[in-house]
């Protein structure tokens, strides 16, 4: 089991930031990196980034090309860890967002960098009444 729940946290992951490239640029966080996020261009709000432990080695896994306004707004990363391979995955879809887009780009987003050896840990805000139709 892997446990990213420690104190300091080793990742955070905010979504709907709501933060331009240039703010999020200058925004730091004491002791951690921030190399994976996305910025709305058009819209206000949203946006999903994050921050990792200065400590942890990480590949940045781009996914700009994937991202749509209001519809799937995510980023990841890769990290080596306890001798995994582990992606974090951080998604933001907007209450106004097109569920069906959502859920077939996340289909294929997911199936396009699964391999056999990696788990994913997948955190965000997708926005879902799961007590309606």
């Amino acid at each position: 089991m892997l446990s990213l729940l420690t104190e300091p946290p080793q990742l955070i992951c905010p979504t709907e930031h709501h933060l331009k490239n240039y703010e999020i640029d200058a925004t730091p966080i004491s002791n951690y990196k921030l190399d994976a996020k996305y910025c709305r261009k058009k819209l206000k709000n949203g946006g999903v980034c994050i921050y990792i432990q200065e400590a942890l080695k990480f590949t940045n896994i781009s996914l700009q090309k994937h991202c749509k306004e209001q519809d799937i707004e995510n980023t990841a990363v890769q990290l080596k860890l306890n001798k995994k391979n582990v992606i974090i995955f951080c998604v933001y879809r907007a209450p106004s967002g097109d569920f069906d887009y959502f859920i077939n780009k996340l289909d294929y987003i997911l199936n396009s960098i699964h391999t056999y050896k990696t788990e994913f840990i997948i955190c965000g805000d997708i926005n879902i009444n799961y007590l309606g139709n």
